[in-house]
């Protein structure tokens, strides 16, 4: 039933309408962040959307259906159909498109130095880098029922470095900020940006003490740095709820946190994720 329906929709086979909204919680986003898509109108049974050759499947939610859509930071300018095939309850069907309006952001950039081993490991480090690479891999590939709701910052202090910033380390250029750093002392608590579980603790050459936690649909959290681990694996956790403590663990030259937010494979920009979805 489900190609049969993305079949209908790819050929412009149509329903008789029904009443309903679907909409971009903005039309034009930036390369690097997310984009929120909605269904308000009658319930769904099932609705997906096909965004740049993925199938992605909208969700329940209290007024309607929601999905996120993650714009990669190498994303070209321009404008991307969404093509969705929705199904109510009553199993009335219909199709509709938007167009997804992607604009591009320069991002700024830093030079760092730091110890040498940083910037250029050892072999044996490089085996331990790599391992490490593939269980994150693994991790970020799983897919579980939506948990998260509204979402809020892990820490009140102010960000110190963005997401996307073009980073030379000792003189060689490095792939791009990969999440948003957020100046705190050592020891303030870090908070769990939204509802999740706990399904990776592990202290990693980059990051150090590290927590992932699952929200649901394909969106994790990561929080780098820590200096203490108060969660365990498979640990559920709230919104809110404190993960840990800032500090100064693996590649880090002072206490800070860093945030990545994963969705669906891509790196987004976890300010725009907290902008948008915020309480």
């Amino acid at each position: 039933m489900r190609l049969w329906l993305f079949i209908a929709v790819v050929m412009g086979w149509a329903w008789p309408a029904w009443s309903g909204e679907f909409s971009l919680a903005s039309p034009q986003v930036y390369n690097g962040e997310v984009a929120v898509l909605r269904w308000q109108g009658e319930p769904l049974s099932f609705g997906v959307v096909r965004y740049r050759d993925e199938v992605i499947y909208l969700y329940p939610d209290p007024t309607g259906a929601v999905a996120l859509l993650p714009v990669a930071l190498d994303t070209a300018a321009g404008d991307y159909p969404l093509l969705a095939a929705l199904v109510t309850s009553q199993g009335q069907t219909t199709f509709r498109e938007l167009m997804l309006q992607v604009a591009h952001k320069t991002r700024p950039e830093e030079s760092l130095t730091l110890p040498e081993r940083m910037v250029s490991p050892s072999a044996e480090d490089l085996a331990r880098i790599n391992r490490e690479g593939s269980l994150l891999n693994e991790t970020f590939a799983g897919r579980s029922p939506r948990l998260w709701t509204t979402f809020e910052r892990p820490v009140d202090g102010p960000v110190s470095s963005v997401f996307g910033k073009r980073r030379i380390m000792n003189g060689q250029a490095k792939a791009p900020h990969s999440g948003t750093d957020f100046r705190g002392s050592a020891g303030t608590p870090v908070h769990a940006i939204s509802h999740g579980r706990v399904v990776l603790v592990s202290d990693m050459f980059y990051t150090g003490n590290t927590v992932v936690v699952d929200h649901g649909e394909g969106l994790f959290s990561l929080y780098a740095h820590l200096s203490r681990v108060l969660v365990g694996k498979g640990h559920d956790v709230r919104k809110g709820e404190v993960l840990g403590k800032v500090g100064s663990t693996g590649r880090s030259t002072g206490a800070h946190l860093h945030l990545t937010v994963k969705l669906l494979g891509e790196r987004v920009d976890p300010l725009a994720l907290l902008a948008i979805l915020k309480e």
